[in-house]
């Protein structure tokens, strides 16, 4: 297995404009009735503006800048106090929910944000108050911004009412992801075939639908950003959950569908899953895709889906030629992938888009590539890209569906990279 970048090594990185994602403003965006305050100095709170405006959710957020005054005086949290009563009497209705972002420098000053929500709440009833962290220092700790932010997000939905928590057992909350499986998700067949119902914080128009998902009966969690969430839930509001991270192979969907069914049936919710057509499906799609591309190299990236490696040991076990691998780091849950293609596919290339030496290399030589993502598109030049992010609407054995028709579809046309990027709203 060939490395170039030298791989994982921590240094300086290097942003490519196909880097990036959601961003914290967008994803704290989908709690209804919330606004965002962010604390910050200029050139921070520049970043988080233009991303607001990006995204178009610019009327949810606003900005308190604060110098080496405000720091050095002690009057920090007085500000911010000052801030909030100002922005409150401004707006013509208080939101439900205050999120308060700070920076990097509120690491630096220790502030007690604990005590902090309590006395703004205890000011404001009214409100439920979080304090969020947009604090890039923090990505490579086991709670970078994004965990931290979904633990503020889910931490909203309190301790449940045991009557109205049975009244609505035979519910379950998809978390983690920002975007709902595809409308053809045989997730929402065998789920309603057994009186479940699916909720997502995407389809909650008010805060009292979103609140609502506190008597859910089960979490299934689709990305690892909401497993920390995940946990502090099942200890309250007392929602057990389910670890999913969206997979491309069809025999661990399958394992996983079995185990998403004892896991139902042990929290009272007796289930039966008839899912031996969509298996077969997805291993027939498999397999006449790689035919279909009849040895068209293959590269992913990490932006495109959670877990790349797992995605390169499937398409080379159908019998795709899978050339190379765009990747920053293996996470815990993609070791075992990656143990298993250091053994099955020594000639992998393996390269991170994020380490500095990264435009130095020729990747462009990759220009043959069917690109699953954008970002390993920019970065070989390529004109066959799949324009994913996220697994955005892939899971279960439709999710390997879609994303094959997604490939032949990028193998037979020609991409706009720089529009795909656009169309992204990428923040970094």
């Amino acid at each position: 297995m060939e490395c170039r970048s030298a791989c994982f090594t921590t240094t300086l990185h290097y942003e490519s404009p196909a880097h990036g994602g959601w961003g914290v403003i967008r994803v704290a965006a989908l709690v209804p009735e919330v606004y965002m305050l962010f604390v910050s100095p200029f050139a921070c709170g520049r970043h988080g503006a233009l991303g607001g405006i990006i995204n178009g959710v610019k009327d949810k957020v606003s900005y308190l800048f604060i110098g080496e005054k405000e720091i050095v005086s002690g009057d920090y949290e007085a500000q911010v106090f000052r801030a909030i009563e100002e922005l409150f009497a401004f707006l013509k209705k208080k939101p439900r929910v205050l999120f308060l972002f700070v920076s990097c420098l509120d690491d630096m000053l220790g502030t007690d944000h604990a005590a902090l929500d309590e006395k703004l709440e205890q000011t404001y009833p009214d409100v439920l108050f979080r304090s969020c962290h947009m604090n890039p220092i923090q990505s490579d700790t086991p709670l970078p911004p994004l965990v931290s932010l979904n633990r503020n997000m889910y931490s909203l939905l309190s301790s449940s009412d045991e009557k109205e928590a049975e009244h609505f057992k035979n519910y379950v909350n998809l978390i983690g992801n920002n975007v709902l499986p595809a409308v053809g998700s045989e997730l929402y067949r065998i789920m309603g075939d057994n009186g479940i119902r699916v909720r997502h914080i995407s389809e909650c128009k008010t805060f009292d639908e979103y609140y609502a998902m506190r008597t859910s009966g089960m979490n299934i969690v689709l990305s690892p950003a909401a497993a920390f969430a995940a946990r502090d839930m099942e200890k309250n509001p007392g929602i057990p959950y389910f670890l999913s991270y969206v997979t491309y192979d069809p025999d661990g969907i399958k394992d996983m569908y079995a185990e998403l069914a004892k896991k139902l049936s042990d929290a009272g919710m007796n289930v039966s899953f008839d899912i031996e057509r969509d298996y077969e499906n997805a291993k027939t799609s498999l397999r006449e895709t790689a035919a279909f591309l009849d040895g068209t190299p293959v590269a992913i990236d990490f932006q495109s889906v959670k877990q790349p490696c797992a995605l390169a040991k499937t398409l080379i076990s159908y019998g795709f030629t899978v050339k190379l691998l765009a990747v920053d780091k293996i996470l815990p849950f993609e070791k075992e992938s990656f143990e298993w293609l250091k053994t099955h596919a020594p000639h992998l290339e393996i390269a991170s888009p994020l380490h500095h030496d990264s435009p130095k290399f020729a990747y462009r030589s990759y220009s043959d590539c069917l690109c699953i993502g954008f970002d390993c598109g920019y970065m070989t030049g390529s004109e066959k890209v799949v324009n994913i992010m996220d697994d955005e609407g892939n899971f279960g054995f439709s999710g390997v569906v879609r994303l094959m028709e997604m490939m032949r579809s990028a193998n037979a046309h020609r991409a706009d990279v720089a529009e795909m990027i656009r169309e992204a709203k990428l923040i970094i």
